[in-house]
């Protein structure tokens, strides 16, 4: 009897929820369809992308649940305006269907801004069944608002267009990445004045920053070939003075200053305030002289900082200016990770003394002594942790092997004894050291084993 009962309940409830779903309003219907779309900022993998031929995903997939869905998806522009075109593997591609398809949804999006992502893999030749795709992504570009795109680099020069027309009044992220182009990647920032994001990945890229102010927060720029002369340091002069809302900035500086025209202006401002910027990742020529800029940089809000010197000896026996720039800013930092950046170990250690915040520090190409290691080692009878150099690091990363057993076991010892003793765990007690030192020289050590037995990871 029971059993009866509830079951009796189970059905009318489910008669009364399909009856409020028939009842809602067209408006309201259409907004939670919306609801059902994946939008490019929620990606994870490839299965959540909103496939264009895809009948298993929305909106496609409400038309066919009944006569009145069909109608409400069908009519509501904002469902067509978020979609993925290609595929992963060759055989889900049909370039014939996907621009058939492309113009379908189209049709349905009227003229809404348009999320776009386009993916055919960079390593495999589509002919030119693929050009009237890549034209027809391009002619929407006025509509643009989010787009990411993975091509083969032969479409460079047409996916770039816009930005020569100045034809994106509507751009807020442009992502664009592709394997072995000719560098022809040329972005006008003036031509997107809500471009909120930049990230490129291919063989060369120039970014034009002027007609500022902008309002970008993002510019990500990864060579394949980051000695292909793109950048200068007056581009990055340009790109400090005229994007102060920056936050992450990643890019290469293959052109020297004698190269180019105009240089660096005779009289720059007393400070250059980037006060938002927390991600800062430069590629140098060994002859730059960035100096006129960190000398008068202000960056409180950095967070992590990457520097590399792209091959060959450097011009300068020491960089003493990153060192000036952190002194002004004493930022947050967390990540500090210099490549062949010439800089003596005095000019290393005076720059960790103002970022007592650091818990990742990775340098590669400087001569090491046991200066360092002295210098990051912890006077145990100093109660006052603080007092430390890095008190917080948990990764150290020193390239170099000319380090003794004494200097490199009481290092990591003070760091790791204090932390128990102080119950200071989470920073002091080092999570991992790797360098070109010879560990197996100091395993049998016991105090170095009851670390590596407490987690400690050591490797070179």
């Amino acid at each position: 009897m029971d059993r009866t009962l509830d079951e009796k309940q189970s059905v009318d409830h489910f008669d009364k929820a399909r009856t409020t779903i028939r009842t809602l309003a067209p408006e309201l219907l259409s907004e939670i369809f919306t609801h059902c779309i994946v939008g490019l900022d929620d990606e994870y993998n490839v299965l959540d992308w909103t496939w264009i031929r895809c009948s298993s995903q929305a909106p496609l997939l409400l038309g066919r649940v009944c006569r009145r869905w069909r109608s409400v998806s069908i009519s509501s522009p904002d469902l067509w305006c978020t979609f993925a075109i290609g595929g992963e593997a060759l055989s889900h591609v049909d370039l014939e269907k996907d621009l058939e398809a492309l113009k379908y949804w189209n049709s349905k999006s009227h003229s809404r801004p348009l999320s776009i992502r386009v993916y055919y893999h960079q390593s495999i030749s589509y002919g030119t069944q693929l050009t009237p795709i890549i034209e027809y992504v391009v002619s929407q570009s006025w509509r643009w608002k989010e787009i990411k795109l993975t091509y083969p680099f032969n479409f460079e020069y047409d996916v770039f267009a816009p930005f020569q027309t100045r034809n994106l009044p509507q751009l807020v992220m442009f992502q664009s990445e592709t394997i072995g182009s000719e560098g022809s990647a040329e972005f006008v920032l003036s031509s997107a004045p809500r471009l909120q994001s930049l990230i490129y990945s291919g063989s060369g890229a120039h970014v034009d920053f002027s007609g500022g102010p902008h309002g970008i927060k993002q510019i990500d720029i990864y060579d394949d070939l980051p000695m292909k002369k793109t950048n200068s340091v007056v581009d990055l002069f340009t790109c400090f003075t005229q994007c102060p809302l920056l936050e992450d900035l990643s890019m290469p500086l293959s052109i020297g200053e004698w190269e180019i025209s105009p240089r660096l202006p005779d009289e720059l401002p007393s400070t250059i305030a980037l006060t938002h910027l927390a991600h800062l990742n430069l590629w140098f020529l060994p002859e730059a002289d960035p100096r006129l800029l960190f000398d008068r940089l202000f960056l409180p809000a950095l967070i992590s900082l990457r520097i590399h010197i792209l091959g060959g000896k450097p011009a300068y026996a020491d960089w003493p200016h990153v060192r000036t720039m952190l002194a002004h800013s004493r930022p947050p930092l967390h990540t500090l990770k210099l490549y062949m950046v010439p800089m003596k170990e005095a000019t290393l250690v005076g720059c960790l003394a103002y970022i007592p915040t650091l818990t990742e520090l990775d340098v590669f190409g400087v001569v090491f002594s046991d200066y360092i290691l002295e210098s990051l080692t912890v006077d145990e009878a100093d109660a006052n942790i603080s007092a430390s150099l890095c008190p917080w690091l948990q990764k150290v990363a020193l390239w170099s092997r000319d380090y003794s057993e004494r200097a490199m076991i009481e290092m990591i010892v003070s760091r790791r004894k204090h932390a128990l003793r102080t119950g200071f765990t989470e920073g002091i007690a080092l999570k991992s050291v790797t360098s070109g030192f010879d560990f197996d020289r100091i395993r049998s050590n016991p105090d170095i084993a009851e670390c590596v037995k407490d987690g400690l990871k050591i490797s070179y």
